[in-house]
């Protein structure tokens, strides 16, 4: 495992809600999905057609919360949730039936993709709705991230920009005096400005007053996944939601050394060669042997006979 630096981690806490976005067009990706019911009052057990967009491709739960939907999933109608499918356009139009929540209203429609990476919420005109308030909270969850680290677990793939995983070890503590249960998770991974990348966001589940709990998010990282990236989370417990962002960098050093091995190679073998009027003996002439060569006028030896003039 060869660990990604770091270069900065940053925890946000935002103390405003998070309004409810409008449906975006059919078939148009968008990072905050869109949920719409039928206008006007509705009862409760009657059955709707409800309208999603934007959505990623699988399967959505639907369900009816009461209380707002302030302490998660304890407001909510879990146990008769409406489960659909939506097509590769991200739009559908599901039937729900709108099942009576465990405390009473304000209730909200609640939607979410089973990993949790996809949500939206909207105000639910809900009667007939006979269950006490929600108890009042003793105190507001207060999460705090204790600690954040990223390692690269693509191994050599990644030296040569092939896919891989990207893991984060997260670790939450819940410093408040009630317990956190199933809060809202989102994740987006992409380059510096352009974090727009959905990533399924495991469930939280519960985190008790001053529990402490440890979490690892994988993200996939594809081909272009080079150079500097981030990732920003965001967790909306009731009171103040919590936001963290990690950056870290891939570089395919593989590539480039891959890039200038020909290069290495050509200057080794232009190395190797003589240069320019040198003599070159492997070019299939004959050295000279045996001794000096014989003076002028001096009679040249042949296996031991005089070649000489005879006088």
């Amino acid at each position: 495992m060869t660990p990604l630096p770091l270069i900065g981690v940053a925890l946000l806490a935002l103390a405003a809600p998070v309004p409810t976005p409008a449906p975006a067009p059919a078939g148009t990706p968008s990072a905050v999905p869109g949920l719409a019911v039928p206008a006007g009052t509705l009862r409760a057990g009657q059955q709707v057609l409800v309208a999603l967009r934007g959505w990623p491709a699988g399967t959505v739960q639907i369900e009816v919360c009461g209380n707002a939907g302030r302490r998660g999933a304890l407001d909510c109608a879990a146990s008769h949730a409406s489960d659909g499918h939506v097509p590769p356009s991200g739009a559908a139009t599901l039937p729900v039936v709108l099942a009576a929540p465990p405390v009473a209203c304000p209730c909200v429609l609640r939607a979410r993709t089973p990993t949790g990476s996809a949500r939206a919420t909207v105000a639910l005109p809900l009667t007939g709705v006979t269950a006490r308030p929600a108890p009042a909270p003793a105190g507001t969850p207060e999460l705090v991230v204790v600690g954040l680290r990223a390692a690269d677990r693509s191994g050599m793939a990644g030296w040569f920009g092939l896919p891989g995983d990207l893991t984060v070890d997260l670790t939450l503590r819940n410093a408040g005096p009630v317990d956190v249960v199933d809060p809202p998770f989102t994740l987006l991974f992409g380059r510096p400005g352009r974090v727009h990348g959905v990533v399924d966001a495991p469930a939280l589940g519960t985190i008790a007053a001053g529990q402490t709990r440890q979490y690892r998010l994988r993200v996939p990282m594809d081909v272009a996944t080079v150079g500097r990236h981030e990732l920003h989370g965001r967790i909306e417990p009731p009171g103040r939601p919590l936001a963290f962002t990690v950056e870290a960098a891939r570089q395919p050093w593989g590539l480039l050394a891959l890039a200038a091995a020909p290069v290495v190679l050509a200057l080794a073998r232009t190395r190797r060669r003589p240069p320019p009027g040198r003599p070159d003996n492997a070019g299939g002439g004959r050295a000279a042997t045996g001794g000096p060569a014989p003076a002028v006028g001096e009679p040249a030896m042949d296996g031991g006979r005089s070649t000489g003039p005879k006088p």
